[in-house]
């Protein structure tokens, strides 16, 4: 978008301004700039481009208020001017009147603090930008080179298809040939039967003047030797003829099937009907398990070396078993629970199996920081404490056996139970953030088992 600012200047303020002067508050052409640099050489200047809205001025930019920006509003983060407070409510006046409004100089402090936690963010986004960028690289590397793995593996089948579809066309159109050259007329007979009435009609003059010479003993072996000529071509006469009717009550006693538009759009629905494409919440090639065992805790014993964990004591949700190793970054990484000994009391929730971070301190509502699968109820629950149902629907009971995915590239969790896959169940989950695998276990006696894949 063209720059439409106009220099501050009277004698050119039909010229586009370049530059914004901060102490100034001026907008000037090229040549103001050019003065302005020569006398006030340490002023804060700007050039102006598109995004000439990021530039302050100190002035409010709200519609028709020319005040300077002296207040500060806690509820939209936002400089505002007393224009912007005023008790009358209007289009262009009071939008903070409701706000908690202070003055700047009561922030300052607060926004120093603010700008040091900011440049420490910064500085560590930084060093760890080059590694996410690599690490993004190599992730698009796999993620192309599966898609055009996936591109040549279609195309080899269809080739494949291609080619016995042109076998069988192949055959076909041979057995054609083949069948009626079998039980029908080639073309050479039709020029056969052409010649046929000529030929009839000279054999017939010829016997005729053999018969009227018969008596001539001194050319008998001549005259026997035409008989003989006659008889073998009334012979090749009568083959011909004999085909000739047979022509004409043969019947085509051939077909093709399919025969019918139905028969072929039947087939042609299976052919768009083969093959699907579906989604897959993981390269399955870079998963691996997770192998870990169940860290100590107080209000539940181990066993089985660490694998296997019974509730002992405590109430309700106190009892968090965490797994004593981080869930990789920038992998997919699996394992399975088995529920030994699940349903004890009445309680619908019993068991929560999923992901969390590493410290609970037995809190009651530690369920809330973690994303879960319900293993009394079938649904699911984030960590915000939001509960849904997926489409596995029924209690589970004791020997079922859940099986965690976590997709730390995509930034997915899925759950198996029992072997059948019920697809992803959260796509929210932090790429760069601490997790463990967590069992949440609410009555008395129930058991958990960390079983190999």
């Amino acid at each position: 978008m063209q720059n439409q600012i106009k220099c501050s200047s009277k004698k050119h303020g039909e010229i586009n301004a370049i530059i914004f002067c901060l102490e100034c508050n001026i907008y000037m052409c090229n040549k103001c700039s050019n003065h302005h640099s020569e006398i006030l050489d340490n002023h804060h200047k700007y050039n102006l481009n598109e995004n000439i809205q990021e530039i302050f001025t100190g002035i409010c930019k709200e519609p028709n208020h020319n005040d300077k920006l002296i207040y500060y509003c806690k509820n939209h983060n936002q400089l505002c001017c007393p224009a912007c407070l005023c008790k009358i409510k209007d289009k262009d006046n009071g939008q903070h009147t409701d706000c908690n409004v202070c003055l700047i100089d009561e922030i300052r402090e607060e926004k120093r603090q603010k700008l040091n936690d900011n440049i420490k963010y910064l500085e560590d986004f930084s060093d760890k930008l080059e590694n996410s960028i690599n690490e993004l690289k190599n992730i698009f590397k796999k993620i192309s080179e599966y898609k055009e793995d996936l591109k040549m593996k279609v195309s080899k089948i269809f080739t494949k298809i291609r080619n016995s579809v042109n076998e069988k066309e192949d055959k076909l159109l041979n057995d054609i040939e083949n069948k009626f050259d079998q039980f029908f007329f080639k073309e050479d007979f039709i020029n056969q039967s052409e010649k046929l009435p000529n030929k009839i009609k000279l054999y017939l003059e010829k016997g005729k003047k053999i018969k009227d010479t018969w008596n001539n003993d001194e050319n008998l072996n001549s005259l026997i030797n035409d008989c003989i000529i006659i008889e073998n071509n009334i012979k090749n006469i009568n083959d011909i003829n004999k085909n000739l009717e047979n022509f004409k009550i043969a019947k085509t006693k051939f077909k093709f099937r399919p025969d019918s538009d139905d028969e072929i759009n039947k087939f042609l629905a299976k052919i768009y009907e083969f093959g699907e494409i579906k989604e897959d919440c993981e390269i399955k090639e870079d998963s691996e398990t997770l192998r870990f065992k169940f860290k100590p805790g107080i209000s539940y014993a181990l066993t089985n070396n660490n694998l296997t964990a019974t509730k002992i004591k405590g109430c309700d949700w106190d009892c968090t078993i965490i797994g004593d190793k981080e869930i990789p970054q920038n992998k997919v990484s699996k394992w399975k629970i088995k529920l030994n000994n699940f349903k004890i009391n009445i309680n619908t929730w019993n068991i929560l199996v999923g992901i969390g971070p590493n410290d609970p301190n037995n809190e009651k509502n530690f369920q809330n920081k973690c994303w879960s699968f319900i293993c009394g109820t079938s649904s699911l629950r984030n960590s915000q404490g939001e509960s849904k149902y997926k489409n596995h629907s029924g209690k589970l009971k004791g020997g079922d056996i859940i099986e965690v995915t976590v997709n730390r590239i995509l930034g997915n969790l899925s759950f198996a139970i029992n072997g059948i896959d019920y697809g992803i169940a959260f796509t929210n989950i932090p790429k760069e953030e601490i997790l463990y695998p967590i069992v949440l276990i609410y009555d008395y006696q129930q058991t958990v088992e960390i079983l190999d894949l």
